[in-house]
């Protein structure tokens, strides 16, 4: 089915269910680490010189099972999985620093992350990734290309030919970020699409049919977008093993889900330079 409404290249658009409706296959996306490249030199940390992005590929036949693994596993540890009158979310900064609704004080911690470190490798989705060195990327190039712009280009073209391959197609999602940092994202994501990249014509993105912006929670807080927060939690898992050769047993969970494992290195898996 075709996407009519094409208000989305216009202005940043929530996602709803007639969109959904419309599509093969939800997008989420997250990122790790910070697009600057200011200040990059040898004195910086390894930390800080990656940026990443992360999308998981969900079909749209698959997402009410997924919602209701995710529903089960937080209504385990929070009552109608609410914790101070709003949604549980499932953000990885919180969960490792034991905040909120992830205080052991609330919850079996050591249970809970069990039970996460379950829940993720039995979902039905497909990952891809991208990962840029900074540091390296400034010293190879005389103008180096912005590398959010650059993550995202990567992420579209191998999602691309997955769906051309299949011959299906997709809607992205992207976490809300604010109305500014919303419409320049949006802005680089259509030029994607629209010029098409160094490698790939435009032809071969008509498979994305539409970029769409939620929160992590709604406006009432009490439900959330669960596919941003799984892509969340497994854009860290392969932004600290990956860079930081740690958590190794974490992102050994997940691994099977890139596209065309075990061969996903530069498929589901791009670093960059």
């Amino acid at each position: 089915m075709q996407l009519k409404d094409n208000n989305w290249k216009l202005v940043p658009t929530p996602l709803n269910n007639k969109v959904l409706a419309a599509t093969d296959n939800l997008i989420a996306i997250d990122e790790t680490g910070t697009p600057t490249l200011k200040g990059i030199n040898n004195n910086t940390p390894t930390s800080k010189i990656w940026f990443g992005i992360t999308g998981i590929i969900i079909d749209k036949t698959k997402i009410n099972g997924i919602a209701k693994d995710v529903m089960v596993l937080k209504e385990k540890y929070w009552k109608n999985g609410i914790y101070n009158e709003q949604r549980v979310v499932f953000h990885s900064r919180n969960i490792r620093k034991r905040e909120g609704a992830f205080n052991p004080k609330l919850i079996n911690y050591n249970e809970f992350r069990n039970d996460l470190n379950k829940m993720l490798p039995s979902l039905p989705i497909q990952i891809v990734a991208t990962l840029i060195n900074k540091k390296e990327h400034v010293q190879k190039y005389l103008y180096p290309y912005p590398v959010y712009s650059l993550s995202l280009e990567f992420l579209i073209e191998r999602v691309s030919y997955r769906l051309n391959r299949l011959g299906e197609n997709a809607i992205l999602l992207l976490e809300s970020r604010g109305q500014r940092e919303d419409y320049a994202l949006l802005k680089q994501i259509n030029s994607i699409l629209e010029n098409g990249s160094p490698y790939v014509s435009s032809d071969n993105f008509k498979c994305i049919k539409g970029i769409y912006f939620a929160k992590k929670r709604t406006s009432n807080r009490l439900k959330s977008y669960w596919p941003l927060e799984i892509s969340d939690l497994i854009s860290y898992r392969i932004y600290h093993a990956q860079t930081q050769n740690k958590g190794l047993e974490n992102f050994n969970l997940i691994e099977k889900a890139f596209i065309d494992y075990p061969n996903y290195q530069n498929k589901g898996l791009k670093f960059f330079p």
